[in-house]
């Protein structure tokens, strides 16, 4: 009987102890990802330093959080001011990250403006907290941030005004999570297609990745918007802290793990825009030009080179960049890099036809057919023909055979 009893302690310390671990993992994550980010020399990288800061704003939500749920409400309440400037500076910082990557090359005194509704709300409750005696604090402890409801009439007005510092921010948290993350995507979307724009071999240029999270990050927002209406005190009651703090530990790995791999970002394409700039010519004709083209991607067959950018194109056809860019958005409707991709698609087919089998890889048709990558290679083969490289050509080695 007493074994019985002693494996069902060490049963419940056990469960015990793998819920605080993971409801205090994304305390743990975020600070990982800040210090390994932000100690990144910010000069080679001024995103990856961004993003950094992101991450260590996070630490400090998630170590208030981890206050709270640990019932620790003298930490917490004196951490409270901090917890409502991070939690009000989340996302703002998050876009401010996205627009190092895909807008400005270096940091601008603007940035300061998206984090004063952070610094009102926290100035505002540590002036009423500095106000409110223990009595009151007590109050708003346990009507407001435990039983998330607002104070009754008779309480007192410095109660009443934190508390509607408290709900105020709340709000603000919602409206800044939907508005800077659809800026953020608007931005990522209007980069990934500038890129396209310029280089035909868009592998690790493009920041697919960022949009996908951003979309995530967009959809959790919402449900942090619920979560707070629900109050954390609904988690705690309910057994549920489990599942967000393990959706939102893994989803702020992902961003931390990518982020310190993203090496691409506006500053490396604008120094290729800027350095080709001199090749931009004279504009002319537009159905002059497009023939012109036509007749330089099927007679020189310049689409072979895996460096390719639309100013060698420039060069060769003595034209402005952006007219050029312009012209094969409208009179083919799509990018320059899906333009030339189309050519090397019809290449690889023409290759395949002609060596059935002689067991080539695939890697030796992207290659011969100018594509940077196997990778790159299917997502065009499939785009324009509906099936797999590997597919199609398995289907002319099985008709010869």
């Amino acid at each position: 009987m007493i074994f019985i009893l002693q494996k069902m302690g060490q049963h419940v310390l056990y469960n015990a102890l793998f819920h605080n671990i993971i409801d205090l993992s994304p305390f743990y994550i975020t600070l990982f990802w800040g210090l390994v980010l932000v100690f990144y020399p910010i000069k080679e990288n001024r995103a990856r330093f961004a993003l950094g800061i992101f991450m260590l704003t996070g630490s400090v939500v998630y170590f208030s959080h981890a206050a709270y749920f640990e019932n620790d409400y003298s930490l917490y309440m004196k951490i409270d001011s901090l917890y409502a400037f991070a939690g009000l500076s989340v996302y703002p910082m998050y876009y401010l990250y996205v627009r190092l990557l895909t807008r400005d090359v270096s940091f601008k005194c603007n940035y300061l403006w998206h984090l004063l509704p952070a610094l009102l709300m926290s100035v505002l409750l540590t002036l009423f907290s500095v106000r409110a005696t223990v009595a009151e604090k007590e109050v708003y402890l346990n009507m407001v941030l435990i039983g998330n409801q607002f104070p009754k009439e008779s309480a007192s007005q410095v109660v009443k005004m934190m508390a509607t510092v408290y709900f105020a921010s709340r709000m603000i948290f919602g409206i800044q999570a939907l508005v800077y993350l659809v800026l953020g995507y608007k931005l990522v979307k209007k980069y990934d297609k500038r890129v396209a724009n310029f280089y035909s071999n868009l592998a690790g240029k493009q920041l697919v990745w960022v949009e996908l999270l951003t979309i995530t990050l967009l959809v959790t927002a919402v449900a942090s918007t619920i979560a707070n209406l629900l109050g954390r005190n609904f988690f705690v009651e309910n057994n549920l802290l489990i599942i967000p703090s393990a959706l939102f530990s893994l989803l702020l790995f992902i961003i931390g793990l990518l982020g310190n791999k993203q090496n691409r970002s506006i500053k490396y394409l604008v120094e290729d825009e800027v350095e080709d700039e001199h090749l931009n010519g004279r504009v002319e004709n537009k159905f002059v030009l497009k023939k012109k083209l036509l007749l330089l991607l099927e007679n020189e067959q310049v689409y072979l080179d895996p460096n390719l950018r639309i100013t060698t194109l420039d060069n060769k056809l003595y034209t402005n960049r952006t007219y050029l860019s312009n012209l094969i958005n409208a009179e083919f409707k799509m990018s320059f890099s899906d333009f030339v991709n189309q050519y090397r698609v019809k290449h690889a087919k023409t290759l395949m036809e002609s060596n059935p089998g002689h067991g080539h890889s695939l890697s030796y048709f992207s290659e011969q057919s100018g594509f940077g990558s196997v990778s790159s290679f299917n997502r065009a083969f499939k785009r324009f023909e509906g099936i797999t490289a590997g597919k199609y050509y398995h289907k002319i080695e099985r008709t010869v055979s």
